[in-house]
């Protein structure tokens, strides 16, 4: 395999995993099954997604440095079975791309565009992110870049509007642990330690392309701790402006806190910051794993010009996202109860800590073989 040319720089990768965190979580409400302790919920999520990135991902990271994640398979356990497993993630990339266009369609439909084909929000959607995925990781890294700095310049107004508003109320917040620790562990497992921060599976697609291959982990781990920040920030808005019977009833509980919020007579329905924040971090998103989509299946089918991939996948994704299920209440629930125990575990936990302890103990026969 050729060698490849690095492309993204620290501070790139950062705004990228920070934004592809937040994703559709920062208006889908985490951890509301633990009421007023969600944030403890993202909070302990993040340690969970951290150990493994950093255990796991990190490990395989050091181990296959210039190779992504459906190259250093084929390195662990065979040409063929490799292959197989590459694929099984290619076509998991390609399935959680459709179910954030989905999130993407149907949230943007519901709050604002009610007449418009989820078709046609799905397309325009797909087609920025295929011009970008086409111009390649430096220009997709370069441009979460420019959105992570608006992103950081919302929260903080968010952050502003909350402190001034007389509809916020930390109280709502209380008691910590009212309940226990059972609603918390509920909550936890398994969603919330798949969702978002275990997701970073899909980052091993790129990681090869860091141009600073020893910060990879610490990067990594900073911006996740980073955007769990910007969740408990926007756990505390939901809270203290609807309180937990509102805000676990809410679809989208951050849109519904922000179009009640006001400063006095001038700052009035600030929903469309939603709107926009959720446009930007669901762009990153999708075209995350649509990308790794695309490179892997340059990298299993041994196509150089990823250029060639886009339309085709893009394709593949859009016809799923509208048929992944018939309505909004049926695409939640297949996506909280279906798919961390079948998918998610699987594929982000179970299988890369089994590849990482058969590529340890095949470094550890190498370097007895060669003493």
């Amino acid at each position: 395999m050729k060698s490849r040319v690095v492309y993204i720089g620290p501070l790139h990768l950062f705004a990228w995993i920070t934004l592809f965190e937040l994703g559709t979580a920062v208006v889908i409400q985490m951890g509301m099954e633990a009421k007023q302790d969600a944030w403890i919920v993202i909070v302990l999520g993040c340690l969970c997604g951290v150990a493994l990135f950093a255990g796991v991902f990190g490990t395989l990271y050091r181990l296959y440095p210039d190779l992504p994640l459906t190259g250093y398979i084929r390195q662990i356990i065979g040409p063929v079975p490799g292959w197989i497993l590459g694929f099984a993630y290619l076509l998991y990339f390609i399935y959680i791309s459709g179910r954030d266009v989905r999130d993407f369609a149907d949230l943007l439909s519901a709050a604002a565009y009610d007449v418009t084909p989820l078709f046609a929000l799905s397309l325009v959607m797909l087609i920025a992110t295929g011009y970008t995925i086409r111009l390649g990781v430096e220009v997709f890294g370069r441009t979460t870049f420019v959105f992570f700095m608006i992103c950081c310049f919302m929260f903080l107004f968010i952050i502003v509007l909350v402190m001034f508003s007389d509809l916020s109320d930390g109280k709502r917040l209380l008691p910590v642990l009212g309940e226990g620790w059972t609603p918390v562990w509920k909550a936890l497992f398994p969603t919330n330690i798949t969702f978002p921060f275990g997701e970073m599976i899909v980052m091993t697609m790129f990681l090869p392309y860091l141009n600073k291959k020893y910060k990879a982990v610490k990067i990594g781990t900073g911006a996740m701790v980073f955007s769990a920040i910007l969740l408990c920030i926007a756990t505390y808005v939901n809270t203290s402006v609807l309180g937990t019977e509102i805000a676990s009833r809410a679809t989208f509980p951050l849109f519904t806190s922000l179009s009640r919020l006001r400063l006095s007579e001038i700052v009035q329905r600030m929903d469309s910051i939603v709107l926009f924040l959720f446009i930007i971090t669901s762009f990153v998103k999708i075209g995350t794993f649509m990308f790794a989509a695309i490179l892997a299946a340059g990298d299993l089918f041994r196509i150089a010009d990823h250029k060639t991939l886009i339309m085709p996948i893009g394709l593949i994704v859009l016809f799923s996202s509208l048929t992944i299920a018939g309505s909004l209440t049926e695409h939640l629930q297949e996506g909280l109860k279906i798919v961390p125990y079948y998918l998610h575990l699987p594929l982000q936990y179970a299988i890369p800590t089994v590849l990482m302890l058969i590529g340890l103990i095949r470094r550890r026969w190498r370097s007895v073989a060669s003493s």
